[in-house]
């Protein structure tokens, strides 16, 4: 296979990773949600909530098609008789498809609002709240001093760079292309050879923070079912606190492995075929944990009212309630919790975390 031809490999594997995880975080949505909508038990298996997922579900596969089709002819036109441009192929392919579901999103809210409105949808919200005073003592969650063992990797990082640092070359490598050949270089100094280990120590603080999200978030038992809905509490906290943790090692070790390749002249071009395929391990494995929450029924927050409220969850997916003095609550798709923007400390959170990226960014130009 030639270099062309393993451009066109990636490319292709990378726009069908990115497709399952856009489609299949609609397709694994909870069935108590349409669209966004909350949807009474009685109304759940009924043939008018059916046909709109279906009609929808096909239409986003449809969306998918239409823009890999798009997209790869887009690429060859504009390779010029030199085996087609890869890059310009998914591009054009993720701007069909990304720009496809949002209507296809809206066009199903919209058929669920009239449903909801024809059916007299509304939140079956229970008449007394239960509260255990023990709950955050029966959790068991993955400590915070766990996370010693991924900075323990970023210190290993780090002294090999420093104990290395006369065979790190001269420009040092900043960029690899598809085929594992760099493509761009900067001189050596701080940023250049520590980025990646900020971006590490910047990732351990995230991880830290969402762990400590998960032991702090308010319990939500279901008054008729106190008992079950605790223990399921418990599980579903315990799982989403070992996913976290697993997913913290897994990118400290990848971004370890990649400052390897950078410094020291691994072989970049024999390792991307594993690089393609661990990315690929992690959606499956985030596919197969939503699973695992979903097929135990982990994911229902049936004694929380608020998680029920359409009228709190702006679009169906931000949650935005004043009455609520809860900082974070439970998602409504996907897994973990979000915040809540109508808190005062909410919308700080939000910003933080977009910041911290552009953060890693400065620092390392800073210190090239």
């Amino acid at each position: 296979m030639n270099a062309t031809q393993t451009e066109w490999l990636v490319m292709g594997v990378l726009d069908v990773l990115i497709s399952l995880t856009m489609i299949g975080a609609v397709f694994l949505s909870p069935k108590h949600l349409l669209f966004g909508l909350y949807v009474p038990e009685a109304d759940r298996g009924s043939a008018e909530v059916g046909r709109i997922r279906g009609r929808h579900y096909g239409a986003m596969i449809a969306v998918w098609v239409l823009g890999t089709v798009v997209g790869a002819v887009a690429g060859l036109w504009s390779g010029g008789g030199t085996g087609g441009s890869p890059e310009t192929a998914i591009g054009t392919a993720l701007i069909i498809q990304i720009g496809g579901l949002i209507p296809v999103w809206r066009s199903g809210r919209r058929q669920a609002l009239r449903l909801k409105q024809a059916r007299n949808w509304s939140a079956e919200k229970p008449s007394k709240i239960v509260i255990d005073l023990l709950f955050r003592q029966r959790q068991r969650l993955v400590g915070n001093g766990w996370f010693l063992v991924q900075l323990a990797i970023v210190v290993a990082c780090v002294v090999s760079a420093i104990l290395h640092w006369d065979v790190i070359p001269d420009p040092v490598p900043t960029h690899f292309g598809i085929t594992g050949e760099a493509d761009e270089y900067s001189p050596k100094g701080f940023g250049a050879v520590f980025m990646l280990n900020i971006v590490q120590l910047g990732l351990i603080g995230v991880f830290v923070l969402v762990n400590m999200t998960i032991r702090q978030a308010r319990q939500q038992l279901d008054p008729a079912r106190p008992e079950a809905s605790r223990e399921k509490q418990l599980k579903f906290r315990k799982a989403n606190s070992v996913f976290i943790y697993a997913l913290s090692l897994f990118v400290i070790v990848m971004l370890g492995l990649g400052q390897s390749v950078t410094l020291y002249g691994w072989p970049a071009n024999r390792l991307s075929p594993a690089m393609l395929g661990l990315p690929a391990l992690l959606i499956l494995a985030v596919f197969g944990f939503v699973w695992y929450v979903t097929r135990h029924g982990l994911d229902e927050s049936t004694g929380d009212p608020h998680v029920q409220e359409d009228e709190a969850w702006r679009g169906g997916v931000f949650y935005y309630n004043k009455a609520d003095p809860a900082l974070m609550v439970e998602k409504r798709y996907g897994v973990g919790w979000t915040i809540n923007f109508a808190h005062p400390l909410g919308i700080l959170i939000f910003a933080g975390m977009l910041l911290v990226p552009i953060a890693i960014v400065v620092l390392a130009a800073i210190f090239a």
